[in-house]
């Protein structure tokens, strides 16, 4: 037998509701789970011990973790630790943190080789649960789960890395913004060919040179930026400040298109990397 005590009457039931639908989309009529005291859930395996536990208990235990209580540990790490109190804050922070926890942003490397959360509760689970047994759920959670733990701080810092990283870039772009609001433009129409590099072009499809965009650069926008601002595309683009922007490109998440785009709001019109030509064409021919 397998009897599990909980602190919250809601948390039982949760458990208890859980392992009876397991049980029953497996069709298993080995196994029996009472909830006969509100705080108590006893699980009775007839036969196949290892097998149930491996298939009902540990699953059910695992998901039950992650809904009902990892975010509340994320956000008291959040606040007591890293001490972030407000509400957007932290909900924006806990939103990174379940990204990461889902294996999303592979890239960053402080999540690359994390072993997979459900992997480490369940392993931690495995290592526990020795039929027969009778255990406090809450003791478990508290001094059983130290590797998922330890893992689950890394994952919350590299969040909030993630996320002050966010606040300085919007930080940047609002900068930009701002700066770009103020100027006069110094053409109407701009186009710009995304073909790996950023080609420029004026209103009748004339490529504008490096060496002549360099010269509108306004020297104030590099040097009163917090962050560094590419010299061969934004730094160019945000000084003439054109009313109009057409880019034509194949790849719309390109993160320069996306900061573009962030800039000049609805000033930007994107457009497929095909379709250069034939405007290109039309205008000449007009």
């Amino acid at each position: 037998m397998i009897e599990m005590h909980f602190q919250e009457v809601t948390d039982a039931q949760k458990i208890y509701k859980g392992l009876l639908k397991k049980v029953k989309a497996l069709s298993i009529d080995y196994i029996e789970v009472r909830n006969e005291e509100a705080n108590v859930v006893s699980v009775f395996i007839s036969e196949k011990t290892n097998y149930a536990v491996q298939v009902v208990i540990i699953p059910v235990l695992t998901e039950f973790i992650i809904k009902n209580k990892e975010d509340n540990w994320i956000l008291d790490y959040i606040e007591n630790l890293f001490y972030f109190t407000d509400f957007e804050e932290k909900k924006q922070i806990l939103e990174i943190t379940k990204a990461l926890m889902d294996g999303n942003n592979p890239e960053i490397p402080a999540v690359q080789n994390v072993v997979p959360r459900n992997q480490l509760i369940m392993e931690a689970l495995q290592d526990f649960l020795q039929v027969p047994i009778s255990f406090s759920f809450e003791s478990f959670l508290k001094f059983r789960m130290r590797t998922y733990n330890e893992i689950l701080l890394q994952i919350i810092e590299s969040a909030i890395d993630e996320y002050k990283l966010e606040q300085e870039y919007q930080t940047f772009i609002q900068g930009l913004r701002e700066f770009r609001e103020k100027r006069e433009p110094k053409l109407d129409q701009l186009h710009i060919l995304h073909d790996e590099q950023f080609y420029f072009y004026n209103d009748s499809f004339t490529e504008i040179k490096r060496d002549e965009l360099f010269k509108f650069i306004d020297r104030k926008l590099i040097l009163h930026q917090p962050m560094y601002i590419d010299s061969a595309v934004l730094a160019p683009l945000v000084s003439i400040a054109p009313k109009s922007i057409s880019i034509y490109t194949d790849q719309i998440d390109n993160g320069m298109i996306q900061t573009i785009h962030n800039i000049f709001l609805e000033n930007v019109t994107i457009y497929t990397k095909k379709s250069f030509e034939n405007r290109r064409l039309k205008a000449k021919k007009i």
